[in-house]
Protein backbone atom coordinates (compact mmCIF):
# COMPACT_ATOMS: atom_id res chain seq x y z
CA UNK A 1 0.00 0.00 0.00
CA UNK A 2 2.96 2.29 1.21
CA UNK A 3 4.55 1.66 -2.49
CA UNK A 4 1.39 2.22 -4.73
CA UNK A 5 0.57 5.55 -3.05
CA UNK A 6 4.08 7.15 -3.92
CA UNK A 7 4.38 5.29 -6.96
CA UNK A 8 0.76 7.26 -7.91
CA UNK A 9 2.23 10.00 -6.23
CA UNK A 10 4.98 10.15 -9.13
CA UNK A 11 2.55 9.33 -11.62
CA UNK A 12 0.81 12.78 -11.06
CA UNK A 13 3.96 14.54 -10.72
CA UNK A 14 4.95 13.45 -14.05
CA UNK A 15 1.81 13.89 -15.77
CA UNK A 16 2.08 17.84 -14.18
CA UNK A 17 5.16 18.65 -15.00
CA UNK A 18 5.94 15.95 -18.09
CA UNK A 19 8.87 14.67 -16.71
CA UNK A 20 11.08 12.58 -19.31
CA UNK A 21 9.94 9.12 -19.21
CA UNK A 22 13.37 7.90 -19.14
CA UNK A 23 13.50 9.17 -15.10
CA UNK A 24 10.90 6.98 -13.75
CA UNK A 25 12.78 4.17 -13.17
CA UNK A 26 15.26 5.99 -11.24
CA UNK A 27 12.26 7.88 -9.35
CA UNK A 28 10.77 4.38 -8.49
CA UNK A 29 14.64 3.47 -7.15
CA UNK A 30 14.57 6.48 -5.03
CA UNK A 31 11.23 6.11 -3.04
CA UNK A 32 12.50 2.69 -2.37
CA UNK A 33 15.54 3.85 -0.58
CA UNK A 34 13.84 5.90 0.99
CA UNK A 35 10.71 4.22 2.14
CA UNK A 36 11.37 3.34 5.72
CA UNK A 37 11.49 -0.78 6.83
CA UNK A 38 8.31 -1.19 9.18
CA UNK A 39 8.79 -3.78 11.80
CA UNK A 40 6.61 -5.07 14.58
CA UNK A 41 7.73 -7.55 17.56
CA UNK A 42 5.56 -10.23 19.64
CA UNK A 43 5.70 -8.46 23.32
CA UNK A 44 4.98 -10.20 26.60
CA UNK A 45 3.65 -8.58 29.45
CA UNK A 46 3.40 -10.84 32.30
CA UNK A 47 1.72 -9.08 35.14
CA UNK A 48 -0.78 -11.60 36.53
CA UNK A 49 -0.73 -9.84 40.30
CA UNK A 50 -3.94 -8.85 42.12
CA UNK A 51 -2.45 -5.22 42.77
CA UNK A 52 -4.89 -3.57 40.33
CA UNK A 53 -3.29 0.01 40.60
CA UNK A 54 -0.01 -1.69 39.86
CA UNK A 55 -1.11 -2.67 36.28
CA UNK A 56 -3.71 0.04 35.31
CA UNK A 57 -1.51 2.72 35.55
CA UNK A 58 0.81 0.96 32.97
CA UNK A 59 -2.12 0.32 30.87
CA UNK A 60 -1.71 2.85 28.43
CA UNK A 61 2.07 1.77 27.47
CA UNK A 62 0.24 -1.59 26.88
CA UNK A 63 -2.32 -0.34 24.64
CA UNK A 64 0.16 2.00 22.83
CA UNK A 65 2.60 -0.61 22.00
CA UNK A 66 0.08 -2.63 20.18
CA UNK A 67 -1.86 0.89 18.42
CA UNK A 68 1.96 1.21 17.01
CA UNK A 69 1.57 -2.19 15.58
CA UNK A 70 3.19 -4.77 17.71
CA UNK A 71 1.17 -7.99 18.76
CA UNK A 72 1.31 -7.30 22.56
CA UNK A 73 0.13 -10.72 24.88
CA UNK A 74 -1.25 -9.59 28.54
CA UNK A 75 -1.12 -12.29 31.33
CA UNK A 76 -3.23 -9.97 33.43
CA UNK A 77 -6.00 -10.57 36.01
CA UNK A 78 -7.50 -7.31 34.63
CA UNK A 79 -9.32 -7.59 31.29
CA UNK A 80 -9.75 -4.63 28.99
CA UNK A 81 -12.59 -3.80 27.37
CA UNK A 82 -12.24 -3.53 23.54
CA UNK A 83 -8.61 -3.97 22.93
CA UNK A 84 -7.04 -3.84 19.44
CA UNK A 85 -6.93 -6.75 17.00
CA UNK A 86 -3.46 -7.36 18.28
CA UNK A 87 -3.99 -7.36 21.98
CA UNK A 88 -4.42 -10.92 23.31
CA UNK A 89 -5.25 -11.04 27.10
CA UNK A 90 -5.00 -14.19 29.35
CA UNK A 91 -6.81 -13.80 32.72
CA UNK A 92 -6.30 -15.80 35.63
CA UNK A 93 -8.82 -16.52 37.85
CA UNK A 94 -7.21 -17.23 40.92
CA UNK A 95 -8.69 -15.39 44.53
CA UNK A 96 -7.44 -13.95 46.84
CA UNK A 97 -9.29 -12.84 51.00
CA UNK A 98 -8.02 -9.32 50.58
CA UNK A 99 -10.32 -9.16 53.79
CA UNK A 100 -7.14 -9.96 56.07
CA UNK A 101 -4.49 -8.46 54.16
CA UNK A 102 -6.54 -4.59 54.77
CA UNK A 103 -7.36 -5.82 58.51
CA UNK A 104 -3.64 -6.50 58.75
CA UNK A 105 -2.35 -3.09 57.64
CA UNK A 106 -5.32 -1.17 59.35
CA UNK A 107 -3.55 -2.47 62.88
CA UNK A 108 -2.00 0.58 64.38
CA UNK A 109 1.51 -0.15 64.83
CA UNK A 110 3.63 0.78 67.70
CA UNK A 111 5.52 3.92 66.86
CA UNK A 112 9.33 1.71 66.70
CA UNK A 113 7.65 -1.97 65.50
CA UNK A 114 6.24 -1.01 62.15
CA UNK A 115 9.60 -2.36 60.92
CA UNK A 116 9.02 -5.45 61.84
CA UNK A 117 5.14 -5.69 60.46
CA UNK A 118 6.85 -4.65 57.32
CA UNK A 119 9.32 -7.28 57.50
CA UNK A 120 6.57 -9.85 57.39
CA UNK A 121 4.69 -8.43 54.93
CA UNK A 122 7.68 -8.60 52.76
CA UNK A 123 8.65 -12.32 53.79
CA UNK A 124 5.70 -13.74 54.54
CA UNK A 125 2.15 -12.33 53.43
CA UNK A 126 3.95 -10.75 49.98
CA UNK A 127 5.76 -14.39 49.12
CA UNK A 128 2.73 -16.36 49.84
CA UNK A 129 0.61 -14.10 47.18
CA UNK A 130 3.09 -14.55 44.38
CA UNK A 131 2.52 -18.35 45.06
CA UNK A 132 -1.41 -17.76 44.55
CA UNK A 133 -0.58 -16.35 41.31
CA UNK A 134 2.26 -17.95 39.99
CA UNK A 135 0.62 -21.16 40.43
CA UNK A 136 -2.97 -20.93 38.95
CA UNK A 137 -4.05 -23.02 36.39
CA UNK A 138 -3.95 -20.39 33.44
CA UNK A 139 -0.54 -19.18 34.29
CA UNK A 140 1.11 -22.41 34.77
CA UNK A 141 -0.77 -23.23 31.39
CA UNK A 142 0.92 -20.32 29.69
CA UNK A 143 4.69 -21.00 31.74
CA UNK A 144 4.49 -24.83 30.49
CA UNK A 145 2.81 -24.48 27.40
CA UNK A 146 3.10 -21.58 25.47
CA UNK A 147 5.42 -21.85 22.05
CA UNK A 148 5.49 -18.18 21.19
CA UNK A 149 8.68 -16.28 19.73
CA UNK A 150 8.45 -13.01 21.67
CA UNK A 151 11.07 -10.38 21.36
CA UNK A 152 10.08 -8.70 24.87
CA UNK A 153 9.21 -9.85 28.18
CA UNK A 154 7.92 -7.09 30.58
CA UNK A 155 7.14 -8.06 34.29
CA UNK A 156 6.87 -6.46 37.24
CA UNK A 157 9.31 -5.68 40.26
CA UNK A 158 6.86 -5.75 43.72
CA UNK A 159 7.47 -8.82 45.27
CA UNK A 160 7.57 -11.39 42.41
CA UNK A 161 11.34 -11.48 41.16
CA UNK A 162 10.68 -14.95 40.20
CA UNK A 163 8.65 -13.81 37.11
CA UNK A 164 12.06 -13.08 35.37
CA UNK A 165 12.60 -16.61 34.26
CA UNK A 166 10.23 -15.70 31.46
CA UNK A 167 13.29 -13.93 30.32
CA UNK A 168 15.59 -16.88 29.71
CA UNK A 169 12.65 -19.07 28.44
CA UNK A 170 12.03 -16.65 25.38
CA UNK A 171 15.56 -15.59 24.94
CA UNK A 172 14.10 -11.61 24.99
CA UNK A 173 15.38 -9.08 26.76
CA UNK A 174 13.02 -7.50 30.01
CA UNK A 175 11.71 -4.49 30.83
CA UNK A 176 11.01 -4.06 34.67
CA UNK A 177 7.68 -1.67 35.91
CA UNK A 178 8.40 -1.12 39.27
CA UNK A 179 4.89 0.61 41.10
CA UNK A 180 6.50 2.88 43.66
CA UNK A 181 9.50 4.48 43.95
CA UNK A 182 12.10 1.70 43.79
CA UNK A 183 13.74 0.39 47.20
CA UNK A 184 17.31 -1.37 47.94
CA UNK A 185 15.87 -4.69 47.07
CA UNK A 186 14.67 -3.22 43.38
CA UNK A 187 17.71 -1.14 43.04
CA UNK A 188 21.03 -3.24 44.39
CA UNK A 189 20.47 -5.42 41.25
CA UNK A 190 21.24 -2.55 38.73
CA UNK A 191 23.74 -0.25 41.25
CA UNK A 192 20.88 2.10 41.41
CA UNK A 193 22.24 4.39 44.26
CA UNK A 194 20.55 3.62 47.63
CA UNK A 195 22.32 5.84 49.88
CA UNK A 196 20.22 5.43 53.16
CA UNK A 197 21.05 8.74 54.50
CA UNK A 198 18.29 10.39 52.26
CA UNK A 199 16.98 8.24 49.69
CA UNK A 200 14.45 6.70 51.76
CA UNK A 201 12.56 3.01 51.21
CA UNK A 202 8.99 3.43 50.31
CA UNK A 203 7.44 2.06 53.16
CA UNK A 204 9.58 4.76 55.65
CA UNK A 205 7.36 7.18 57.71
CA UNK A 206 9.27 10.33 56.68
CA UNK A 207 8.51 13.57 54.66
CA UNK A 208 11.62 15.51 52.22
CA UNK A 209 13.92 15.69 55.88
CA UNK A 210 14.56 12.37 57.39
CA UNK A 211 15.21 12.75 61.19
CA UNK A 212 17.88 10.55 63.43
CA UNK A 213 15.40 8.18 64.05
CA UNK A 214 13.89 7.81 60.81
CA UNK A 215 17.95 7.65 59.21
CA UNK A 216 18.24 4.95 61.93
CA UNK A 217 14.83 2.81 60.41
CA UNK A 218 15.94 3.88 56.78
CA UNK A 219 19.59 2.13 57.60
CA UNK A 220 17.62 -0.94 58.79
CA UNK A 221 15.62 -1.26 55.78
CA UNK A 222 18.74 -0.93 53.60
CA UNK A 223 20.82 -3.02 55.33
CA UNK A 224 18.07 -5.68 55.73
CA UNK A 225 17.47 -5.49 51.99
CA UNK A 226 21.64 -6.15 51.45
CA UNK A 227 22.53 -8.79 53.43
CA UNK A 228 19.55 -10.73 55.03
CA UNK A 229 17.34 -10.68 51.97
CA UNK A 230 19.99 -12.31 50.14
CA UNK A 231 19.99 -15.20 52.61
CA UNK A 232 16.42 -15.32 53.20
CA UNK A 233 13.73 -13.80 50.67
CA UNK A 234 15.90 -14.29 47.42
CA UNK A 235 15.81 -17.82 47.96
CA UNK A 236 12.12 -18.42 49.21
CA UNK A 237 11.59 -16.65 45.54
CA UNK A 238 13.47 -19.25 43.69
CA UNK A 239 12.22 -22.17 45.43
CA UNK A 240 9.29 -20.64 43.64
CA UNK A 241 10.73 -20.01 40.14
CA UNK A 242 12.20 -24.00 40.30
CA UNK A 243 8.85 -25.04 40.83
CA UNK A 244 6.09 -22.92 39.06
CA UNK A 245 8.31 -21.82 36.26
CA UNK A 246 9.21 -24.91 34.30
CA UNK A 247 9.64 -24.76 30.68
CA UNK A 248 11.88 -26.59 28.09
CA UNK A 249 15.17 -26.10 28.98
CA UNK A 250 15.08 -24.30 32.63
CA UNK A 251 17.14 -26.60 33.97
CA UNK A 252 20.08 -24.55 32.54
CA UNK A 253 18.81 -20.81 32.97
CA UNK A 254 21.13 -18.74 35.29
CA UNK A 255 19.87 -18.07 38.90
CA UNK A 256 17.48 -15.52 39.75
CA UNK A 257 20.08 -12.84 40.55
CA UNK A 258 22.21 -12.86 37.51
CA UNK A 259 18.53 -12.67 35.87
CA UNK A 260 17.49 -9.95 37.95
CA UNK A 261 20.83 -7.92 37.36
CA UNK A 262 20.56 -8.42 33.18
CA UNK A 263 16.95 -6.27 33.56
CA UNK A 264 17.27 -4.07 30.50
CA UNK A 265 14.75 -1.10 31.49
CA UNK A 266 13.22 -0.01 34.89
CA UNK A 267 9.99 2.01 34.04
CA UNK A 268 9.26 3.49 37.69
CA UNK A 269 5.76 5.00 38.35
CA UNK A 270 7.18 7.78 40.55
CA UNK A 271 7.69 11.24 40.80
CA UNK A 272 10.56 13.26 42.25
CA UNK A 273 8.59 16.30 41.36
CA UNK A 274 6.03 14.96 43.58
CA UNK A 275 8.25 12.99 46.35
CA UNK A 276 12.05 13.93 46.62
CA UNK A 277 14.89 14.23 44.56
CA UNK A 278 17.19 10.90 44.38
CA UNK A 279 19.46 9.69 41.41
CA UNK A 280 18.84 7.33 39.10
CA UNK A 281 20.74 5.09 36.70
CA UNK A 282 20.39 5.51 32.84
CA UNK A 283 18.41 2.63 32.72
CA UNK A 284 15.56 3.81 35.55
CA UNK A 285 13.17 6.32 33.87
CA UNK A 286 10.62 7.74 36.04
CA UNK A 287 7.29 7.66 34.02
CA UNK A 288 4.66 9.59 36.44
CA UNK A 289 1.41 10.38 35.38
CA UNK A 290 1.06 8.12 32.01
CA UNK A 291 -2.36 6.76 33.42
CA UNK A 292 -3.95 10.43 33.48
CA UNK A 293 -5.98 10.46 29.94
CA UNK A 294 -8.41 12.82 28.43
CA UNK A 295 -11.82 11.82 30.62
CA UNK A 296 -14.57 10.01 29.56
CA UNK A 297 -18.27 10.85 30.13
CA UNK A 298 -19.94 10.54 33.56
CA UNK A 299 -22.65 8.28 33.46
CA UNK A 300 -26.32 10.33 33.60
CA UNK A 301 -27.12 9.41 37.17
CA UNK A 302 -23.67 10.60 38.46
CA UNK A 303 -23.45 13.44 36.44
CA UNK A 304 -26.77 14.98 37.61
CA UNK A 305 -25.75 14.13 40.84
CA UNK A 306 -22.65 16.12 40.56
CA UNK A 307 -24.13 19.18 38.10
CA UNK A 308 -27.00 19.50 41.30
CA UNK A 309 -24.20 20.25 43.56
CA UNK A 310 -24.75 23.61 44.21
CA UNK A 311 -22.45 23.38 47.23
CA UNK A 312 -20.08 21.56 45.46
CA UNK A 313 -19.13 17.64 46.14
CA UNK A 314 -16.59 15.98 48.38
CA UNK A 315 -14.88 13.00 47.25
CA UNK A 316 -14.14 9.57 49.46
CA UNK A 317 -12.22 6.89 47.65
CA UNK A 318 -10.19 4.46 49.62
CA UNK A 319 -8.64 2.98 46.35
CA UNK A 320 -8.70 -0.41 45.03
CA UNK A 321 -7.40 -2.84 48.34
CA UNK A 322 -8.83 -1.36 51.20
CA UNK A 323 -12.19 -1.99 51.90
CA UNK A 324 -13.23 1.21 53.82
CA UNK A 325 -15.89 -1.09 55.82
CA UNK A 326 -13.23 -2.78 57.66
CA UNK A 327 -12.09 0.48 58.79
CA UNK A 328 -12.16 1.24 62.50
CA UNK A 329 -15.99 1.55 63.56
CA UNK A 330 -15.30 4.72 65.02
CA UNK A 331 -13.41 6.06 62.51
CA UNK A 332 -15.74 4.92 60.14
CA UNK A 333 -18.51 6.55 62.07
CA UNK A 334 -16.89 9.53 62.18
CA UNK A 335 -16.35 9.98 58.33
CA UNK A 336 -20.16 9.21 57.81
CA UNK A 337 -21.17 11.16 60.92
CA UNK A 338 -19.04 14.77 59.63
CA UNK A 339 -19.95 14.25 56.38
CA UNK A 340 -23.35 13.56 56.47
CA UNK A 341 -23.77 17.01 58.06
CA UNK A 342 -21.88 19.01 54.94
CA UNK A 343 -23.99 21.39 52.49
CA UNK A 344 -22.11 19.75 50.09
CA UNK A 345 -23.11 16.42 48.34
CA UNK A 346 -21.22 12.99 49.38
CA UNK A 347 -19.46 10.59 46.64
CA UNK A 348 -18.29 7.32 48.50
CA UNK A 349 -16.85 4.42 47.79
CA UNK A 350 -18.19 1.54 49.80
CA UNK A 351 -17.66 -1.99 48.82
CA UNK A 352 -20.09 -3.76 51.39
CA UNK A 353 -23.55 -4.83 49.76
CA UNK A 354 -25.29 -3.21 52.43
CA UNK A 355 -25.62 0.50 51.61
CA UNK A 356 -28.61 1.04 53.69
CA UNK A 357 -28.95 3.92 56.30
CA UNK A 358 -26.23 6.48 54.92
CA UNK A 359 -27.10 10.73 54.95
CA UNK A 360 -29.19 11.55 52.36
CA UNK A 361 -26.48 13.69 51.18
CA UNK A 362 -24.66 10.42 50.02
CA UNK A 363 -24.02 8.95 47.17
CA UNK A 364 -23.05 5.23 47.91
CA UNK A 365 -21.45 2.88 44.80
CA UNK A 366 -18.07 0.34 45.46
CA UNK A 367 -16.64 2.32 42.14
CA UNK A 368 -16.34 5.75 40.62
CA UNK A 369 -15.06 7.02 37.53
CA UNK A 370 -11.70 8.72 39.76
CA UNK A 371 -10.18 11.30 37.34
CA UNK A 372 -13.49 12.33 35.62
CA UNK A 373 -15.07 13.22 39.53
CA UNK A 374 -11.73 15.22 40.59
CA UNK A 375 -11.73 17.37 36.96
CA UNK A 376 -15.60 18.05 37.50
CA UNK A 377 -15.93 21.79 38.43
CA UNK A 378 -18.19 20.79 41.32
CA UNK A 379 -15.25 18.33 42.89
CA UNK A 380 -14.09 20.94 46.11
CA UNK A 381 -12.50 18.08 48.05
CA UNK A 382 -10.64 14.75 47.72
CA UNK A 383 -10.65 12.02 50.81
CA UNK A 384 -7.81 9.88 50.14
CA UNK A 385 -5.87 7.24 51.31
CA UNK A 386 -2.56 8.85 49.52
CA UNK A 387 -1.81 6.31 46.52
CA UNK A 388 0.42 7.51 44.85
CA UNK A 389 -1.93 7.70 41.44
CA UNK A 390 -4.29 9.47 43.56
CA UNK A 391 -2.04 12.09 44.39
CA UNK A 392 -0.88 12.77 40.89
CA UNK A 393 -4.93 12.95 40.29
CA UNK A 394 -5.34 15.51 42.60
CA UNK A 395 -2.33 17.61 41.62
CA UNK A 396 -3.47 17.46 37.85
CA UNK A 397 -6.97 18.29 38.47
CA UNK A 398 -6.52 20.90 41.51
CA UNK A 399 -8.62 19.40 44.03
CA UNK A 400 -6.97 20.03 47.84
CA UNK A 401 -6.97 16.50 49.86
CA UNK A 402 -7.19 14.81 53.33
CA UNK A 403 -5.12 11.67 53.57
CA UNK A 404 -5.35 8.94 55.58
CA UNK A 405 -2.30 7.03 55.32
CA UNK A 406 -2.55 3.23 55.98
CA UNK A 407 0.51 1.31 54.36
CA UNK A 408 3.10 1.44 52.12
CA UNK A 409 4.27 4.28 50.28
CA UNK A 410 0.86 6.34 51.70
CA UNK A 411 2.71 8.21 54.30
CA UNK A 412 5.61 9.04 52.17
CA UNK A 413 3.16 10.91 49.91
CA UNK A 414 0.95 12.49 51.81
CA UNK A 415 3.91 13.96 54.52
CA UNK A 416 5.65 15.43 51.16
CA UNK A 417 2.27 16.66 49.29
CA UNK A 418 1.02 17.81 53.19
CA UNK A 419 4.50 20.24 53.05
CA UNK A 420 3.88 20.88 49.61
CA UNK A 421 0.44 22.91 49.84
CA UNK A 422 -1.73 20.23 48.41
CA UNK A 423 -3.67 19.07 51.18
CA UNK A 424 -3.71 17.82 55.37
CA UNK A 425 -2.49 14.45 56.44
CA UNK A 426 -4.43 13.15 59.05
CA UNK A 427 -4.62 9.86 61.22
CA UNK A 428 -7.48 7.23 60.97
CA UNK A 429 -6.75 5.73 63.98
CA UNK A 430 -7.11 8.89 66.32
CA UNK A 431 -9.69 10.31 63.98
CA UNK A 432 -12.27 12.35 66.01
CA UNK A 433 -14.84 14.46 64.60
CA UNK A 434 -14.03 17.72 66.07
CA UNK A 435 -10.79 17.56 64.15
CA UNK A 436 -11.91 16.15 61.08
CA UNK A 437 -14.83 18.55 60.48
CA UNK A 438 -12.12 21.45 61.78
CA UNK A 439 -9.81 19.78 58.28
CA UNK A 440 -12.89 19.40 56.07
CA UNK A 441 -14.23 23.18 56.64
CA UNK A 442 -10.91 24.83 56.75
CA UNK A 443 -10.44 23.47 53.15
CA UNK A 444 -13.41 23.58 51.96
CA UNK A 445 -13.88 27.71 53.24
CA UNK A 446 -10.09 28.63 53.08
CA UNK A 447 -7.44 26.25 51.38
CA UNK A 448 -9.49 25.81 48.25
CA UNK A 449 -8.96 29.88 47.51
CA UNK A 450 -5.58 29.65 48.26
CA UNK A 451 -5.31 26.43 45.92
CA UNK A 452 -7.13 28.31 42.94
CA UNK A 453 -4.66 31.04 43.19
CA UNK A 454 -1.40 29.15 43.59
Amino acid sequence: MIYFTIFTHYQRTIWKHKINMKFIPVLVLISFYFTPEIKSSNILVFVPSPWKSHIVSFKPLFLELAHRGHNVTVVSKFFVKNPPVNFTQIVPKYELDFESVTDLVLQESKKYLYFFKELYMRNGIGINITETYVSSPEVQKFIKEDQTQFDLVIIESFFQECTVALGHKYGAPVVSIVPVAPWVSVSRHAANPSDFSYIKDFKLNAGVSIDFKNRLINTLFGLYGLFIEPITYIPQLEKLMDTYFQYPGFETRPSMTEMLENISLSLIDSDVAILSPRPYVPNFIEIPGIHIQHVNKLSKTLQNFMNTANAGVVYLNFGTILNVSRLPEHSLKVLVNVLGRLEQKVLFKWNNNDTQGFPDNFYVDSWFPQLEILRHPNCKLFITHGGIHGIMETIDAGIPFIGFPVFGDQFQNLLISQKNGFGIMSNIHTLNEETFERDVKLILNEMRQVYYEF
